[in-house]
């Protein structure tokens, strides 16, 4: 009796203790790279449940975040195993991952996928698992806005990538835009 309960405190404690980890970091979260685990276990089975979902026929072309190191690239790789690869400046399509987010026990993995019929639309797959247990999908999420054709983003080299020290989400883009045409935003008003 005493062993089950000193053991549910623990298991309690430490899932209360989790602080929401993104990657790429943004303002506020804890600063995690695509080497630290569970990010490369979560990106592989996020990137292989979306293929499966969003067109199952097509090889897995994947792309990571901007200045993900070649390292991260290699393991994600690794980890999908036969049938698929990763991006190059050469491709047109690939599965893109823009954002991943880990609070406890849940993840969250926000992808842009190109669809059968040739539109580029977000998807996020929420994963369930934990300390010791691999992260599973559960389900995925797709949004109704469609979005750009994502450009590849080659691999960082180097031991560490870096670390905006101010980086904030980045903004959502309007898809219908042409980036030529767009004017200057104003700026916000101050209250």
């Amino acid at each position: 009796m005493l062993r089950t309960l000193l053991h549910s405190s623990i298991v309690l404690l430490l899932a209360g203790c989790a602080a929401t980890a993104t990657y790429p970091p943004t303002a506020g979260n804890a600063t995690v790279t695509a080497n630290t685990p569970p990010l490369p276990q979560v990106i592989a089975s996020s990137l292989r449940y979306a293929q499966q979902r969003g067109n199952p026929n097509e090889q897995l072309v994947f792309n990571l975040p901007p200045n993900t190191l070649q390292s991260a690239w290699d393991e994600v790789g690794r980890r999908l195993g036969d049938g698929c690869r990763p991006m190059t400046a050469a491709d047109k399509d690939a599965y893109t991952v823009r954002q991943v987010r880990i609070n406890g026990g849940k993840a969250e993995v926000d992808i842009v996928y190109p669809s059968p019929e040739g539109v580029y639309q977000i998807m996020t797959v929420h994963l369930d698992g934990g300390f010791g247990t691999d992260y599973r999908p559960m389900y995925v999420q797709r949004w109704l806005i469609p979005s750009k054709q994502q450009a590849f983003n080659p691999p960082a080299s180097g031991p560490w990538s870096e670390t905006p020290s101010g980086s904030v989400p980045g903004e959502i883009e309007d898809p219908t835009a042409d980036s030529r045409d767009a004017a200057p935003a104003a700026p916000a008003a101050k209250h």
